[in-house]
C-alpha cells in the first residue's frame, strides 16, 4: 500500500489500466465508488489545482465519478471531490447500540 501511495511512484499498470477500460472499452456512463480510504484520490498529485501531470486527474479523465460515502467521515469525502472530481452521496451509519 505504501507504494500505491508513495509520492515517487506511479500507479500500477493494472490499476491504471482499469479506468482506462471502463471510460474507453467498456464505456460506462460512470464510475460507482464505495467505502472510504479509497486509492484513486490519495494517488500521487497537487493537493489543489489538479492538472494533467497528476494521477487522479489522468486516471478518472472526463468520466463522472460518484462516490458513496458515509456521514461520519466529511473530511475524506472532501478529499475525494477535491482531488477525484467525485459526486458524493453521504449515508448514516447504524446505531451501534443492542435492542
Amino acid at each position: 500500500m505504501r507504494l500505491l501511495f508513495s509520492k515517487s511512484a506511479s500507479p500500477h499498470h493494472g490499476f491504471a489500466a482499469y479506468y482506462s477500460f471502463v471510460e474507453k472499452i467498456f464505456q460506462a456512463d460512470a464510475v460507482l465508488h464505495f467505502g472510504t480510504h479509497g486509492s484513486l484520490e490519495f494517488m500521487p498529485g497537487k493537493q489543489v489545482g489538479m492538472s494533467d501531470a497528476c494521477f487522479p486527474d489522468s486516471l478518472i479523465e472526463n468520466i463522472p465519478n460518484v462516490y458513496y460515502y458515509a456521514a461520519n467521515n466529511p473530511s475524506e469525502a472532501t478529499i475525494a471531490k477535491r482531488r477525484s472530481y467525485a459526486n458524493t452521496i453521504s449515508y448514516l451509519t447504524p446505531p451501534a447500540e443492542n435492542p
